[in-house]
């Protein structure tokens, strides 16, 4: 196996950027991922403080606004802007009072009355708000996405499953095999913890963000199981780039 991909998902719920090379550091999740959320807007989470790690229910995702996948979007330093169907839609300072307001007003706009109130911008420094609290990244198999894709009926989009780390991979789930093992990518050591199961997400074409079919039902029919990817803990820091032969350590 080898890095065929790295992915870095910077809002909770919106697209991935590709990049050249990433440096992980040793109990920390993913550099730069989910390092900002937007909330659904519900009252119990009107107070929530920034900065605290919260369970994936309290912020728009794809699992139940798969109007997310529809946008495009990049920083340049603390400034977004957000393209929708192809069309620039806002440029805003994430940093700023007022830019945070435009950002969650848009999205206040977009999704109208499938929100329970006003959104919020939420910001964590320290960790990530990704769905498990625990440090993990997460890795995946290209030879799975293609399978599942031509057993789904699917295009074939690894941007479906939202993973760090796409692995070149010649069979289906081979990766699942790495699961309680130490490897190395690149300069990094890693420890595979667990595998990645999936939710309604994947329901959704990353492309279009049409909700297709429930894919789940249908996956434990045809797998036996509903994972696509592998958690791992960053236990030795390094850099990691496309091309990184994988090692396993044990």
């Amino acid at each position: 196996m080898i890095i065929d991909e790295l992915w870095q998902f910077p809002v909770k719920g919106l697209g991935g950027v590709r990049l050249d090379s990433a440096g992980l550091v040793a109990g920390q999740h993913f550099p730069g991922d989910r390092q900002f959320a937007i909330t659904t807007g519900h009252p119990r989470f009107a107070d929530m403080p920034d900065g605290d790690w919260q369970k994936k229910a309290a912020f728009l995702q794809l699992m139940s606004h798969e109007q997310l996948a529809a946008l495009d979007y990049h920083f340049d330093g603390s400034v977004m802007t957000i393209f929708h169907a192809g069309v620039e839609r806002l440029t805003a300072d994430m940093d700023s009072a007022d830019g945070a307001a435009t950002i969650t007003g848009f999205f206040a706009d977009l999704l109208g009355d499938s929100l329970a109130g006003s959104p919020r911008l939420m910001r964590i420094d320290k960790g990530a708000y990704t769905d498990t609290k625990a440090p993990w990244i997460s890795l995946g198999g290209t030879a799975s996405v293609a399978h599942v894709a031509k057993v789904m009926g699917h295009r074939q989009d690894a941007r479906r499953y939202r993973l760090n780390i796409m692995l070149e991979t010649e069979t289906p789930f081979e990766e699942a095999d790495l699961i309680g093992h130490r490897i190395a990518l690149g300069d990094a050591v890693l420890q595979v913890v667990e595998p990645v199961g999936r939710c309604a997400a994947i329901d959704v074409d990353p492309t279009d963000g049409v909700r297709g079919p429930h894919l789940l039902p249908r996956m434990e029919t045809s797998f036996g199981h509903t994972d696509l990817g592998i958690f791992a803990e960053i236990i030795e820091s390094g850099t990691v780039t496309p091309g990184n032969r994988l090692r396993r350590l044990d």
